[in-house]
């Protein structure tokens, strides 16, 4: 080993065993014969030897000291360096352990450094990524590398870029990692940004370029380039002449460039591919005029159709000398644009008279001018109509037509005189008028038949029913079409009995097809014959199904619905609740909310105001949608509703009741899962129902075939027949023509009132009041003459001499037979006085009556009481739900899952724009393709729907008849037979168009807030503010502040008025801002005339004084164009400091950014003890600026409260 590698302590030792080799040589010198000359030169090589050994010794020592200074000031180097890296960094060993750390890696996790040393990489559990990346670098033969982790922090994900080198013979490692999170995040947004843009400029009819003010492309969009074909990379840079198409496009540009416009538009003909194309320039500049946005669109269509409309103009005046009436062109206001000679000659004026005149300045017709102005007020593109007008002191009759065009701003109008055309008819019309109209009012069919039943007469509409001319019935048997048998019946009994008129329901066939008739007859001629119509109520009988199958739909949806429905009276009592309702005001069902709450206002109501205005607003408007207000549940809790409701006004214009929707908005999401669960409950009831349906159309069905089986053995045996009527529960009685009781048959109905033998051979008028005895009378007649069974419906009233007896209370004589009655008494809900239920007193009865042989008949008859006072209510049921679906403020539907409307109530049919529910489904056959506006929204509706069985709140754009678009939100369920087959989805839509337009609103109101505070805070402050996090403050090591003051400021305050002083302080501070936006800083605040900001926060930046240098130098040259009231500029002072401050928002009111410590006070004294034009700083900032600025030193100078300081001034950069 070389002296020189030796150490310190290995030189000393050498010399030490040096020295201790001379004292044995010595004494091995007295011992040994050798000479004196040889010890001399052993001596003196071991001398010499020594001497150099301690030469490089001292060598060695001064360069150890030198060393450990320069370690010293290395340290001190490396310390700065680490606090200004922006990141983290750390030292880590090839076992995967900190050596060491910097502050900023200590910070993040609130640990401190030392914590750090020899812990594993992974024991933050903060990034499996960066535990495998470091071990993999290790592993590696790299000596540095660069990786992007993702790290966990606090809970949040953060990226980082991490760098790292090896050192001491790859045993060790320098990481450094640097957060960049929000580099990241602006990536994501440019690439979005760029993406969105693309989107648009595809989206631009025509060409899209961006050329520079030295006329060369910079960009241009694919259009552009595909017109030329040459691909889009090849124009940037290129001169916009290249293409050699257009040189009066290349003028246009360098023009414009030229001028101090920022926006020009031209029109220009360019030549491509050997044609002519007409182009409009649009062009505007940006980036501070050194560039402009240039689009070009392909108007050469446009300018043929111009040629073309002079062409079709000359035409047009050829047909208008043609047209055999007057034609006019007129505005929306109402003015005359043209009109055609005919129309100038009736007045006697040249056409250019009429030209911007008023249409009533000629003939001062209201019936035209009202005409005219109601079809500019409406949405109909064309109308006709007939109009009157004087003229020459003649009325003439006009028909009208008129058709819109130029987007509904004109008109085209015709008028055709046709007052000789209207008299001919008036005239004809008069002579028919009397007998047409007797007989077209007819609602039906009209004969005239003979007592012989053949035909005197028949009217059109009869004739045109069996396609005959009238003559062709005349004279002809009433039967001879073979169309109604019944018909023929009951005219031969009609002629056969004393009435003078009957009616009687009868079925026909008309073209093969069954149809019902109510015929009424009359007889006249002394009875010789007789007038008959016929009315076709088939549809009424139709409709009677469709009622109650309509009931049932329309019990669904109330019982189903996801809103309250509810009708209730003028004095505060509701007449009917759905359950929804009830559940939303607490009650376990619609009949507790009817029972408890019989004053809305003093018990529901949180504020009665909200009920009166409610009610005023009803009584004024007839109807009230979204009316929000606070109520009180059952338990006292209160509750935000919605309410949409109408009045309802009896024949009279008497108010009978309210009615409409409630729905509970106090928590959506509860709402919704409360909505949820409910679906499923009603889900499990209807399946519930299903089946016991199921089950009781099993057992009907199996009673029907029992009762089939029966009838054929009753024809079979005797004792079968007894064995049957024992087990009917009918009444069964045999009468003669006489109306006698001839046999009363014992069945299971219940028990005689008198025993058979005292009725047996009594007359029914012996027995029954005269009224009930003539009822029967004629239908055992009508038997015996027709030999056919005959079946109607009846009620008898009740003998009340058997109601008093207590033995038979449940019971009561009925023409002989006793029958339960029910008790009204005992039940829960007896029936209203004026519901149309039976009268505890009267029982109602379907009877079968039958010929038997012995000119007898056979009478059974059932009780069918209950079962009739079922289908009242029924049928009253669905006249309330149904007037609740017509008026209800919601759209109600019903679909199917291919996409076709069912049904819809009016409210739907308004919001969509449709008049009439037909109109609807014809137009509207594929919901997803024709209403939505996103058709995947129907797509996401029914996977939803499928998935969860109701949806609420699903919002969507949808189009109305008229093509605009609203926003609607729509609440669904899933309706499945019992199979889980789906069968159609219903639910309710409401209009949240203005809702919409609210929230957008809103969300513009919310960015100029945030754009405000972001003028106000940095972006970081002001996220952490809006996070209500308090208080805000964060400590910065190394930032370089600035404070300048306008110098005599005060004077020129007091000489001008504050208006004209705040407005000159505006453009001053104006120009300062910009200045601070273009270095890229941050202003702090304004004290009256001075001006504060700050370098290196809130985002730390290395250049931190030199960007504040450049802030003041600018800001030097900025104030000398601002001149105070005697005609003198400004002046500033300006005083820099760097280093330590604590910057932030404290406080809970009038936040703002300011910074705290020491270097803000020392720059603020920087400025204060400056000279005026003169820009003062702190050894601090000369430090950091030396080596890029020139500057001066103005020496030591006293500092309130520091003493001495040395500060020097900034005089410009070096490269100026």
């Amino acid at each position: 080993m070389n002296d020189q590698d030796k150490t310190k302590d290995e030189l000393i030792k050498e010399l030490i065993e040096l020295r201790q080799t001379v004292s044995e040589l010595e004494e091995a010198n007295s011992n040994s014969n050798l000479t004196g000359q040889e010890l001399n030169n052993i001596i003196q090589e071991r001398t010499a030897a020594l001497k150099e050994s301690n030469d490089q010794l001292i060598e060695e020592i001064v360069e150890h000291q030198q060393a450990v200074k320069d370690l010293k000031i290395a340290k001190e180097q490396l310390q700065t360096v680490l606090a200004a890296v922006p990141g983290t960094v750390s030292w880590i060993s090839s076992d995967l352990r900190y050596i060491e750390v910097n502050q900023q890696l200590a910070d993040i996790f609130g640990i401190p450094r030392e914590k750090f040393v020899d812990q594993n990489i992974g024991f933050l559990g903060a990034s499996s990524e960066f535990n495998d990346f470091v071990e993999e670098f290790f592993e590696s033969s790299y000596l540095e590398t660069t990786r992007e982790i993702i790290s966990m922090v606090h809970g949040e994900p953060h990226n980082y870029l991490v760098v790292a080198e090896k050192y001491n013979k790859n045993q060790a490692a320098f990481v450094v990692g640097i957060d960049i999170t929000e580099r990241k995040q602006a990536e994501k947004r440019l690439i979005k940004a760029k993406e969105q843009l693309e989107t648009v400029l595809e989206a631009v009819p025509g060409t899209v370029s961006w050329i520079s003010s030295d006329l060369n492309y910079i960009e241009v969009n694919q259009e552009l380039a595909d017109i030329f074909g040459i691909p889009r990379a090849e124009f940037p840079g290129k001169n916009i002449g290249f293409l050699g198409t257009n040189y009066e496009f290349y003028d246009f540009i360098e023009k414009f460039f030229a001028s101090n416009e920022p926006e020009i538009i031209g029109e220009f003909v360019s030549e491509i591919y050997g044609k002519y194309r007409s182009y409009l320039i649009v062009a505007e500049k940006y980036n501070e005029n050194q560039a402009a946005f240039v689009v070009g669109i392909d108007i050469t269509e446009r300018k043929q159709a111009e040629k073309n409309l002079l062409v079709s103009k000359e035409k047009l005046e050829t047909v208008l000398e043609a047209v055999p009436g007057m034609v006019s062109w007129i505005n929306s206001d109402l003015t005359y644009i043209e009109v055609n000679q005919k129309l100038a000659d009736t007045f006697n004026l040249p056409r250019a008279e009429f030209i911007g005149k008023n249409i009533g300045f000629v003939d001062n017709n209201s019936k035209f001018h009202s005409l005219l102005q109601d079809f500019f007020a409406s949405p109909h593109q064309e109308i006709t109509s007939e109009i009157s007008s004087k003229h020459h002191n003649l009325y003439r009759n006009y028909l009208i037509v008129a058709r819109k065009y130029n987007h509904n701003q004109a008109a085209f109008v015709v008028g055709i005189d046709i007052t000789e055309h209207r008299q001919a008819e008036l005239e004809l019309g008069a002579t028919q008028e009397q007998f047409k109209t007797i007989l077209e009012a007819v609602p039906g069919i009209v004969s005239w038949v003979s007592s012989d039943l053949r035909y005197l007469g028949v009217n059109k509409h009869l004739a045109q029913t069996y396609n005959l001319p009238q003559e062709a019935f005349v004279g002809q048997n009433i039967g001879f079409l073979k169309a109604s048998q019944e018909f023929s019946e009951f005219m031969g009994q009609f002629f056969a009995s004393p009435a003078e008129d009957d009616y009687r329901e009868v079925s026909a066939y008309v073209n093969g097809t069954a149809r019902n008739y109510l015929i009424v007859s009359k007889k006249y001629a002394q009875g010789a014959a007789a007038f008959a119509i016929g009315i076709d109520i088939s549809d009424r009988k139709y409709a009677e199904a469709a009622v109650r199958q309509a009931e049932e739909r329309y019990r669904t949806i109330f019982e189903n619905a996801v809103e309250g429905i509810f009708q209730a009276t003028p004095d505060g009592y509701f007449i009917s609740a759905n359950p929804a309702l009830a559940r939303i005001y607490g009650y376990d069902s619609p009949k507790e909310v009817i029972a408890n709450v019989i004053c809305l206002q003093h018990q529901l109501y949180g504020n009665t105001k909200y009920r009166e205005q409610f009610m005023q607003k009803l009584k004024e408007q007839g109807a009230v949608v979204n009316y929000e207000s606070q109520i009180y549940r059952r338990d006292g809790s209160l509750i935000w509703i919605s309410e949409n409701a109408k009045a309802v006004w009896d024949r009279d214009g008497q108010l009978i009741r309210y009615e409409g929707t409630v729905e509970d908005i106090t928590q959506r999401k509860e709402a919704q899962e409360a909505l949820q669960r409910a679906n499923q409950q009603l889900e499990s009831k209807v399946e519930e129902r299903t089946k016991a349906l199921r089950q009781s159309n099993r057992l009907l069905m199996t009673e029907i075939s029992e009762r089939h089986r029966v009838e054929t053995a009753l024809r079979k045996s005797e004792a079968e027949l007894r064995v049957l009527f024992e087990a009917m529960t009918d009444v069964i009685t045999v009468f003669d023509a006489q109306g006698r009781y001839v046999k009363i048959l014992s069945t299971n109905s219940e028990v005689l009132y008198t025993p058979i033998n005292e009725l047996i051979g009594k007359s029914v008028y012996e027995v029954l009041p005269p009224k009930q005895a003539n009822l029967f009378m004629i239908n055992i007649q009508r038997v015996l003459n027709t030999k056919e069974t005959v079946n109607l419906e009846y009620s008898l009233l009740v003998s009340n001499n058997q109601q008093n007896d207590p033995k038979r209370q449940e019971y009561n004589s009925v023409w002989g037979i006793s029958c339960k009655v029910p008790n009204y008494q005992s039940s829960e809900s007896p029936p209203h006085p004026h519901s149309p239920i039976p009268k505890p007193d009267e029982i109602w009865f379907t009877a079968s009556i039958s010929p038997l042989p012995d000119n007898c008949v056979i009478w059974v008859a059932r009780n069918i009481t209950e079962r009739k006072r079922v289908l009242d209510a029924l049928q009253k049921a669905e006249e309330k739900y149904r007037s609740i679906f017509e008026n209800t403020a919601e759209g109600i539907f019903q679909t199917t899952p291919d996409g076709r409307f069912i049904s819809a109530n009016p409210a739907l049919l308004k919001m969509y724009g449709f008049s009439s529910e037909t109109e609807l489904k014809n137009q509207i056959t594929d919901l997803a393709q024709q209403l939505y506006v996103n058709q995947n929204r129907r797509s996401e509706f029914i996977a939803n729907l499928e998935k969860y069985g109701s949806v609420s709140n699903f919002e969507s754009e949808v189009y109305r008849a008229d093509s605009s678009v609203i926003w609607i939100s729509e609440n669904a369920r899933v309706v499945r037979n019992i199979d889980r087959e789906i069968l159609y989805y219903e639910g309710t839509i409401q209009d949240i168009t203005k809702r919409k337009y609210v929230e957008t609103a809103l969300r513009l109101e919310q960015q100029k807030s945030d754009h405000l505070l972001l003028n106000i805070l940095p972006a970081q402050i002001a996220t952490k503010l809006k996070q209500n996090q308090h208080p805000i403050a964060k400590r910065f090591e190394n930032v370089t502040i600035l404070f300048a003051d306008i110098v005599d400021f005060t004077g020129f305050s007091a000489r001008i008025s504050p208006s004209e002083l705040v407005d000159m302080l505006n453009k001053i501070f104006s120009v300062f801002d910009k200045l601070t936006e273009q270095h890229d800083l941050e202003k702090i605040k304004t004290i009256g005339d001075s001006y504060m900001v700050v370098g290196g926060l809130p985002t730390a930046r290395e250049d931190h004084a030199e960007a504040i240098a450049n802030m003041a130098l600018d800001m030097q040259k900025a104030i000398r164009k601002f001149f105070n009231d005697r005609g003198e500029a400004f002046q500033i002072r300006i005083g820099i400091n760097t280093g330590p401050v604590v910057a932030g928002v404290i406080g809970i009111k009038k936040f703002i950014y300011d910074l705290w410590g020491d270097t803000v006070n020392v720059a603020s004294r920087m400025e204060s003890s400056g000279i005026s034009s003169k820009i003062q700083l702190t050894e601090a900032t000369y430090q950091l600026l030396k080596d890029n600025f020139l500057l001066e030193s103005r020496g030591s100078i006293p500092v309130k409260g520091r003493g001495e300081m040395i500060t020097y001034w900034l005089i410009d950069r070096f490269n100026n």
